[in-house]
């Protein structure tokens, strides 16, 4: 029996929002500002859940990654969108340079 799921893109739902982040200000200050947007986004519809990563290798410690599991891409828009996103994002952009991208499932793989 196979644990790989395929999912067809095209039918819609959950979508994954994969943020990378170039940070020049201290990581415990980055890390501060994400979470204060990270718990704003927590509380819009539509949201799942999220990861942020930073690089282990030790010259590129200033490298994040966030990834965000969001039930719809609507969703994820109507997050961005509000009001109040504006100054988190303001926030955060003043401490990094990042590059942001929105993907469909495609496969899943699962020990379980």
């Amino acid at each position: 029996m196979s644990n790989v799921q395929r999912y067809d893109a095209t039918a819609g739902g959950t979508v994954t929002f994969v943020n990378t982040f170039d940070v020049h200000s201290a990581a415990d200050e980055f890390e501060r500002v994400f979470a204060d947007i990270s718990a704003f986004m927590a509380r819009q519809p539509g949201f799942i859940q999220y990861t942020l990563c930073r690089h282990i290798d030790e010259d590129k410690q200033n490298r994040y990654v966030n990834i965000a599991l969001w039930t719809d891409v609507e969703s994820w828009r109507n997050a961005v969108r509000h009001p109040d996103f504006q100054q988190h994002a303001k926030e955060i952009r003043s401490r990094c340079t990042n590059e942001a991208n929105m993907y469909a499932p495609r496969q899943s793989y699962s020990v379980r």
